[in-house]
Parts: C-alpha cells; sequence; structure tokens
C-alpha cells in the first residue's frame, strides 16, 4: 500500500512540477477552462471545480503564483458569461429549437424559472449552483436583461467565483503542510479530501436519495422535501 501512494505521489510530484515549470501555459489552460465552464450549455462538460482546487493546492505548494491564476479565472468566467448572454441575446426562444440546445429544454426551463424567480441576482448567484450556472447567463440575454447591468453582475461575481473555488484548496494544503505531513501525504489527502468535496458538493442531492431509504423517518422527509422542490419547479 505504502509503495502505491509512493507511486501516486511521484506521479503527481512530477505533474505538479511541470505545470509549475510553464505558467503561461497554465494561466492560459485556467483561461480556457474558465470560459468553457462558463459556456451556455457547454460549461455541463467542463469540470471546473475540481481543475481550480488542484491548482490552489498548487499554488499553496509553492508551486504557481496567485496572482496571475486567479486573474487567469477570472477573465476566463467574465467571458465565458457574456458569450452566453450574447448567445440567448441574439437568438433568443429560436435557441431552444437549435442544436445542442434543443437536447436541453429541461434544463433551460429551469433555468428560466430560475431568473424568473430572482432576476438579476440569479447571475451571481447562478455562478455557483451546479447546472444552472450553464444556462443562466444565456437566459439572461434570451429575456432582456440589460447588457450594462448584466456585466457589472457578472463581473463582480466572476472575482467571487474565482475566490471561492481556488482558496479553498489553497487552504486545505496550508492546512496539511502546517499539520506536520510529508509532501507525500499532503498531496495524496488533499487530492482525496478535494474529490470528496467536489462530489459531495455536485450530487450531494443524489447521494441523499440513495441513502435515504435506510435513514427511517429522516429519509422519508428527504425524499418528500426534494419531490416538492420537483413539483414546484
Amino acid at each position: 500500500m505504502t509503495d502505491i501512494i509512493h507511486v501516486i505521489a511521484e506521479f503527481l510530484n512530477n505533474f505538479i512540477n511541470s505545470v509549475s515549470d510553464n505558467l503561461w501555459m497554465s494561466v492560459l489552460f485556467i483561461f480556457l477552462v474558465a470560459i468553457g465552464e462558463a459556456v451556455f450549455i457547454l460549461g455541463l462538460l467542463v469540470p471546473s471545480t475540481p481543475v481550480l482546487l488542484t491548482v490552489g493546492g498548487i499554488i499553496a505548494l509553492g508551486k504557481l503564483p496567485f496572482w496571475p491564476i486567479y486573474f487567469a479565472a477570472v477573465a476566463g468566467g467574465i467571458l465565458g458569461d457574456a458569450i452566453s448572454y450574447w448567445v440567448g441575446h441574439l437568438f433568443k426562444d429560436r435557441l431552444k429549437g437549435m442544436w445542442p440546445f434543443r437536447n436541453y429544454l429541461p434544463l433551460v426551463e429551469r433555468g428560466e424559472v430560475f431568473f424568473a424567480k430572482h432576476g438579476g441576482k440569479s447571475v451571481f448567484i447562478g455562478r455557483f449552483i451546479p447546472g444552472v450556472k450553464a444556462v443562466v447567463p444565456g437566459i439572461a440575454g434570451m429575456l432582456g436583461m440589460s447588457w450594462a447591468r448584466f456585466t457589472v453582475i457578472n463581473v463582480v461575481s466572476a472575482f467571487c467565483w474565482a475566490a471561492a473555488h481556488i482558496l479553498p484548496g489553497m487552504f486545505l494544503t496550508k492546512w496539511l503542510r502546517d499539520a506536520g505531513l510529508s509532501f507525500e501525504q499532503v498531496v495524496i489527502y488533499a487530492i482525496v479530501i478535494l474529490v470528496v468535496l467536489y462530489l459531495l458538493f455536485h450530487f450531494h442531492r443524489r447521494i441523499l436519495l440513495f441513502f435515504a431509504p435506510y435513514l427511517g423517518k429522516f429519509g422519508k422527509s428527504i425524499q418528500t422535501r426534494f419531490s416538492k422542490a420537483d413539483a414546484s419547479h
């Protein structure tokens, strides 16, 4: 078991060193990931959260500088949401009949309900909600939100979003190092914890529903709560 952990840690160490040796490639990669995560519908296919959390850990290890990576994530998030807004603004309801958007009509409708409920705040809030974040900027454009108002919220939320994804990875890795763990242990534990947190954050509903039948009355209350939430949408 120790040998396996050592091999994995060695691989991750080599990966981290290769990343840190190419700063501008790393900046470009983070910029493109942040754009892809925010593009209308296509953002569903881009796993920005684990990427940014991992990069936060690499920053905490001193292998990458914070500010270039942070601003790359912010700039990518702003540009990605802006692209989504203009896609929605230009095509309006015609977008629902276009590929690939027509394959995700339930998600688009969910985004419309979310926007109708929260208004302009949905652009900020939606950036942090799995699924919804891939459609809200486009919905804002479809439903005629002004470009000026959208841009202000887009920029502010991008700064918050980037920090909320990079800083936890940094703090966790620093905490593990301060606890006196070796480099190998820090790398392994940080990756495992970040993966678990990612799964809990993005798939907590499925996880709760899976275990609900085994949780008695509490499980039934969970099922009832989610059923009501689905009915309201």
